[in-house]
C-alpha cells in the first residue's frame, strides 16, 4: 500500500511508499514551518502534518491537491510560498533534527513531482467543500493548534496538529 498525491484537473498524479510519504511530509514541514509567516502560510503547513499515518493509517494519507486549504485570494502568493518550501526542503533546510537521513535519490523526484504539480495548479482547482469541512473540524475543537497560536514541537520545531508532532509520531 502507499499513497497518491495528485492534481486530478490536470490529470497528473505521483505515488509513493508509506515510508517515503512520512519522509516527504517531514521534510516539508521542517521546511515549511520555518518559512511560514502568515496563519494562511502556516494553516497550510499545518495541514499537510496532518496527514499523519501514524494517526490515519498507512495509505490513508494522499491528496489532491484541490484539498489543500488554498483560498481565492492570495491563491499565487500561496502558490509562491509552497514552490519555497519545496525548494528548501531541497537544500535540507531543517534536516539536522530529522534521526535519520532521507533518501535523497528517492525522496527528491517526489519533492520534484510535488514541485510540478503545485507549479500546474490554478485558482479554479480549489475544492472549497474539502477546506471548509477541513476548517470545520478545526472549529469544533478549542485545543486545534490552529486556534492557539501555532505551537511548535520543543524538539522539532514544526507545527502541532490534532496528532501532536509528525515527527514524533513517526519514530513511536
Amino acid at each position: 500500500m502507499g499513497n497518491i498525491i495528485s492534481l486530478d484537473a490536470a490529470g497528473r498524479h505521483f505515488a509513493m511508499s508509506n515510508g517515503l510519504t512520512s519522509v516527504l511530509i517531514d521534510v516539508l514541514g521542517l521546511s515549511g514551518t520555518r518559512l511560514a509567516k502568515t496563519d494562511t502560510e502556516k494553516r497550510m503547513i499545518v495541514w499537510l502534518l496532518e496527514k499523519d499515518q501514524s494517526a490515519a493509517g498507512g495509505g490513508t494519507v494522499g491528496f489532491d491537491i484541490c484539498e489543500m486549504p488554498w483560498n481565492d485570494r492570495g491563491f499565487d502568493d500561496m502558490k509562491r510560498f509552497w514552490l519555497c518550501v519545496i525548494e528548501a526542503a531541497k537544500r535540507r533546510t531543517g534536516w539536522e533534527l530529522l534521526d535519520y537521513p532521507p533518501n535523497e535519490a528517492l525522496l527528491f523526484p517526489c519533492l520534484d513531482r510535488f514541485h510540478e504539480l503545485i507549479s500546474m495548479a490554478e485558482p479554479d482547482i480549489i475544492d472549497h467543500g474539502a477546506v471548509e469541512s477541513w476548517l470545520c473540524d478545526t472549529r469544533e475543537d478549542p485545543d486545534d493548534p490552529i486556534l492557539c497560536g501555532y505551537p511548535q514541537c520543543p524538539k522539532h520545531h514544526v507545527f502541532l496538529t490534532v496528532f501532536g508532532c509528525h515527527l514524533c509520531n513517526g519514530q513511536s
